[in-house]
């Protein structure tokens, strides 16, 4: 009977991880596959070979002694005494969740489900061995509960959590169990287990004795001269999630199902095929899939007398002769490369399917020579082995498992077959940046070398940027690195990253850091586009085109106040609108002059349309003012010696730094002044502002004009938030309406009043990143100078530069290092791709138990 759905989501297998037999990860388990080599050992790694008349030949994992345990949080008593098992299985779910794109961190406290199928844990009989070196620990290190709730307690999962027991088949149980779990509405995702280890030779001398296994040490499936199976390692780990959610696809799984032989009189082990049959009947028609569509069958095929006809002709029966007009069935097994890996067989079998999809080709069986006899579909054509790598029919696919205690179940697939005419689809080659964590400067190395050879996969890069906003902690992913594609200066960087959060500061340029066709490269970004084409919208009906400003400009056309100031805001704006499309949000903000504009805009006070015409009617309304001839310098003195120094008709208008000042007024006696401090040998340099003399009394004339305009615009002001420090009214004034709110009282003392930028600048916490958003970085010395040391400073474009859009990538790779969570996806270029790739492209390459 079908289960009860709680809704129609499609589930989909999003990710994988495995260890088999010399096989570390799903990419050497596929070389292994394509290139038809037995994973099928014979050497001393568990126990002398043919120990106790044993077959010589096993499959073996490769280094099950190693595990980072301190990344997991298990102390060493526990480590010591935990089966290998457990701890490889914990590294495969962490590393599944990874393949599937999300960031374990990410997922602690869902209602994820985990189901383990495991027979038996040697270790555990080893570990109690000895009464007098027992410690307390296997228990929770061991038992069969455990594999699955160590998983749920690592990853702070709530859903339901229990070990499956049924010999060889239990694995796809347990996924039948995790499908039907999350259709029902028990648990929203799932991690489904399979392990199995052998450590002591006594359980394969009972399987020996029983004469279940090859002599030779190999699964001959479907073969005439099947003698018995080989026994096999095997760890894999699968996420399963309902469509709506997954990030990558490898398969749906449109039904599983379960069910048991019950009385058989050759015996409880014995194999029923007309159970077998009854289960694929049922599974068939309640799916509503028809048989004949299903494209290929991985069998159980043990390579035992009884298995195989019991299971192949139940197979036969089903899926060939007329269901499919006469075309033959393919068939095979992943035993015949690998080995049988007992209660891990069934997800084996998945891994392999998966991977061969994901290819696009169907792996050859090894050891089939002549078809067993008792197999008449094998004879007769119905049914063939695949033999050699084939392309992979479209269609379904069915996994088929059974244990030797008579529970028999099997998983209809529908894969995502990866066909050669994809590999032409790829996004071009424009800029963007992969970001990596690790808990080794190797591994974010490793991961930043996949990305820089497949730069050309956004679905890749985006799935590469999703899991690597990891906490920084040292037990967890100290290193952090990115590395920019497609760049011609191969930019890449990594560093242990900073266990403590910093906070993050942006600050606002004003005048002086316009420049010409200031916005061409970084108009490639969709981001900033998409906010310049809205300024443009807004602007239009005063007849500038804000576009024509920023693409097709000469350094003459910002000699006009009303162009430098909208062309600074209108990119100032576009800035913050792509560091909030990666998820940022300062801490603290502060501008300097008319950089307090785009404040606004960054606080929330002002909305875009409004931040732009303020910056427009700021200039315009110096324009209509026509002000009288001014000038400004900037000389190397404290703010109170400037004020000293300033002679009637000249004014201290800008606190710069300790020793910074910028003096603004009448033209001669300004002169007058620069002159003087040079003849004192002190630093003073005029200012090119184009015949303005800023934030001085010359200036009053434009204050109606800009509250008249700004009026208009910013009709009901909104209150500026504690994180906006201001630089235009000083802290005795904090308090009082005209500081209070983002309006026209507040924007035309801004124009008219003195900058006190130093006095903003003490507000920033020592250890702060302090970004400059403008479009030059004017400010970066006076920032270095003024605040702590322990400050970071970075930049977001510079002046005359054509590769903009990289040092925005730098930033952001900086910020990210510093500990800084991003996420840059909205600036990769977006393709009609789907989120699956080829595991040549994608393959899990962070492995804990080899750091």
């Amino acid at each position: 009977m079908a289960p009860v759905l709680i809704d129609d989501d499609e589930i989909v297998i999003a990710g994988i991880s495995c260890r088999l037999p010399e096989s570390n990860n799903m990419q050497e388990f596929w070389d292994h596959l394509f290139n038809a080599e037995d994973m099928v050992t014979e050497d001393d790694r568990r126990w002398p070979p043919g120990l106790y008349g044993l077959p010589k030949r096993n499959g073996k994992l490769k280094n099950p002694e190693l595990f980072d345990a301190t990344f997991f949080g298990i102390h060493p008593k526990q480590t010591n005494t935990m089966d290998p098992q457990l701890r490889m299985l914990l590294e495969c779910s962490y590393e599944a969740i990874v393949d599937a794109g999300f960031n374990p961190y990410n997922l602690r406290g869902k209602n994820y489900g985990v189901f383990v199928g495991e027979t038996l844990s040697e270790a555990l009989h080893a570990y109690q061995s000895d009464a007098e070196s027992q410690i307390g620990y296997s228990a929770t290190g061991c038992h069969a509960c455990m594999c699955a709730n160590r998983v749920s307690y690592y990853f702070n999962f709530g859903g339901p959590s229990f070990a499956v027991d049924t010999a060889c088949s239990s694995s796809l149980i347990a996924f039948d169990q995790g499908v039907r779990s999350i259709r029902m509405g028990c648990c929203e995702g799932a991690i489904v287990g399979g392990v199995c280890c052998d450590f002591k030779p006594n359980t394969g001398l009972e399987f020996h004795k029983f004469g279940m296994l090859s002599h030779d040490g190999s699964c001959k499936a479907f073969d005439a001269g099947s003698n018995g199976y080989c026994r096999a390692e095997g760890i894999i780990s699968v996420l399963l999630l309902k469509k709506s959610v997954a990030k990558r696809i490898y398969a749906t799984v449109p039904y599983t199902k379960s069910n048991c032989d019950g009385y058989k009189e050759q015996g409880v082990t014995f194999p029923n095929g007309r159970a077998q049959f009854r289960l694929l009947k049922e599974i068939y028609n309640e799916a509503g899939i028809n048989p004949g569509d299903v494209s290929y069958v991985e069998a159980h095929g043990t390579g035992t007398k009884a298995g195989d006809p019991q299971e192949v002709n139940s197979i036969c029966d089903m899926f060939a002769g007329e269901v499919r007009g006469n075309k033959p069935l393919l068939i095979g097994t992943v035993k015949s490369n690998m080995g049988h890996s007992e209660p891990a067989s069934g997800l084996a079998a998945v891994a392999k399917v998966l991977a061969c999809t994901q290819h696009g080709t169907l792996t050859a069986n090894l050891h089939y020579k002549n078809p067993n006899p008792d197999i008449p579909g094998l004879l007769d054509g119905r049914l063939k082995v695949v033999t050699e790598n084939t392309p992979f029919p479209d269609g379904y696919v069915g996994v088929n498992s059974f244990g030797f205690g008579g529970a028999n179940s099997h998983a209809v697939l529908k894969p995502r077959i990866f066909h050669e005419e994809d590999s032409q689809l790829t996004i071009s080659n424009n800029l963007s940046i992969a970001l990596c964590s690790g808990r080794t400067k190797e591994s974010v190395e490793k991961l930043c070398e996949l990305a820089n050879q497949h730069h050309d996969k956004a679905d890749l890069i985006n799935l590469l940027n999703s899991m690597s906003d990891t906490p920084t902690a040292s037990n967890y992913h100290p290193q952090r690195g990115f590395t920019i594609l497609n760049s011609e200066n191969a930019i890449q960087d990594v560093d242990v990253a900073p266990t403590s959060k910093r906070p993050v500061w942006w600050v606002f340029s004003g005048m002086g850091v316009h420049w010409a066709k200031m916005g061409r490269d970084m108009m490639k970004f969709e981001v900033f586009r998409e906010s310049i084409e809205r300024a443009r919208e807004v602007l239009l009906p005063t007849g500038l085109d804000v576009m024509d400003l920023l693409l097709n400009s000469d350094q003459d056309t910002f000699e006009n106040v009303r162009n430098s100031f909208t062309g600074l805001v209108v990119i100032q704006v576009a800035l913050v609108d792509c560091l909030k499309a990666c998820g940022l949000e300062p801490d603290g903000l502060f501008g300097h002059s008319a950089g307090e504009v785009a404040c606004g805009y960054a606080d929330g006070a002002l909305t875009l349309e409004e931040a732009v015409q303020v910056g427009y009617w700021r200039g315009q309304s110096i324009l209509d003012a026509k002000l009288e001839k001014g000038a400004m310098a900037a000389v190397g003195l404290t703010w109170a010696e400037a004020k000293k120094r300033c002679p009637d008709d000249v004014v201290a208008a800008c606190h710069n730094a300790e020793k910074t000042v910028t003096i603004s007024g009448d033209p001669d006696k300004v002169e007058e002044v620069v002159k003087q401090l040079k003849s004192e040998e002190i630093f003073a340099k005029k200012v090119e502002t184009a015949g303005v003399a800023f934030h001085s009394h010359y200036i009053k004339k434009a204050a109606p004009f800009l509250k008249a305009a700004v009026e208009k615009i910013v009709t009901q002001p909104k209150l500026r938030s504690s994180r906006w420090i201001s630089s235009s009214v000083p802290e005795s004034k904090l308090h009082e309406d005209i500081a209070k709110y983002a309006g026209a009282d507040y924007y035309v003392n801004n124009l008219v009043s003195p900058v006190l930028f130093y006095d903003a600048m003490q507000k920033v916490p020592e250890d702060a990143i302090v970004i400059e958003i403008s479009p030059h970085h004017l400010l970066q010395a006076v920032l270095k100078r003024s605040m702590s040391k322990t400050c970071t400073i970075m930049k977001t474009m510079r002046k005359d530069n054509p590769r903009n859009r990289e040092l925005f990538f730098t930033t952001l790779g900086q910020l990210y290092m510093n500990g800084v969570n991003i996420d840059p996806s909205a600036f990769l270029t977006k393709t009609s791709l789907p989120v699956v790739w080829s595991l040549t492209v994608f393959k899990p390459v962070i492995y804990f138990n080899n750091t």
